[in-house]
Order: structure tokens, then sequence, then C-alpha cells
């Protein structure tokens, strides 16, 4: 006898400030604010925003974690997420347990890694957030993010 694997998405709650909810997600001093705590972990970790058109938070996921140097991102993992609770963006939130919001080459290239997939699903990366002890860094905020997706795409072929 063969057994086919059924998905199951269960969701737990996480307790926020209701003033950071039901409200579009402008800037990343919000983020910062909800995901304060991150800045007194040991390990490196990795959390995906996911997010609807009008930029309010679906859900989030924890996506990685590393030692207190590093950590893995599974891309293909981070877009499945965005996929399944139906984000229409996403916005990448990571800490550096030395204290530093200084984005590492490291942070560069995992930023540049999650662009394509952004472009091809049309989820794009809204942010990509550092958390530090007592501040972050926005790639947003800093002017580095690339705005990638398909629709751009084809308006520049035209």
């Amino acid at each position: 006898m063969a057994y086919l694997k059924k998905l199951k998405v269960t969701y737990t709650r996480k307790r926020v400030k209701d003033d950071l909810l039901q409200k579009p997600v402008k800037n990343p001093k919000k983020v910062y604010e909800l995901f304060k705590e991150m800045e007194n972990e040991t390990r490196e970790k990795v959390v995906c925003l996911h997010l609807n058109h009008q930029l309010e938070i679906l859900s989030y996921e924890v996506v990685g974690m590393g030692s207190n140097k590093r950590v893995l991102l599974d891309v293909q993992g981070i877009y499945r997420g965005a996929l399944v609770s139906l984000a229409s963006s996403i916005i990448i939130v990571h800490n550096h347990p030395n204290g530093s919001c200084e984005p590492s080459k490291q942070d560069e290239m995992a930023y540049e890694s999650l662009l394509e997939p952004s472009g091809f699903m049309d989820i794009p990366m809204q942010d990509f957030i550092i958390i530090g002890d007592g501040g972050y860094y926005s790639f947003d905020e800093k002017k580095k993010i690339k705005r990638v997706n398909k629709t751009a795409k084809k308006r520049a072929k035209k």
C-alpha cells in the first residue's frame, strides 16, 4: 500500500500592538518595532513577511536559522510560503547577533539571489531589513532596493 501526502498549513499567533497591524507597512521602522526582539537572538534568523496588495501584513514565517555568523537561505522555501499565503509582496527581516546593522557581503548576495524569483513570480520584495543592537538597516531607505517584477519587465520590452 502507498500513501499520498497531504499538505497542511497551520498558523500560530504572535501578540503585537493593535496599531502595528491592519495598516500598510509604509516604513521599515514599523517592521523593526514588530521584530525588535530579534536583536537579542544569539543566532542569525531570517523572517519573511507576507503582504497583501495594500501592503498589510498577512502573515510571517521564520525561513532560516543559522549560527552566530551566518545563515543559509532557501530561496524556494521563501517563495513557497509567499505563494501559500497568497502574498502580493514580501519583506525579508534578518538579524546580526554581533549587533551591527550594516549589510555584509553575504547579505548583499542573499538580497541579489531573491531578486530573480521575485520578478519571475511577480511577488516583489518591498524591503530587506537587517536588525542589530538598537537599530536597523533598510535597503529601501538606503535606496538599494531594486524593483523587479514581470509587469515592469514587460513595459521595458515595449
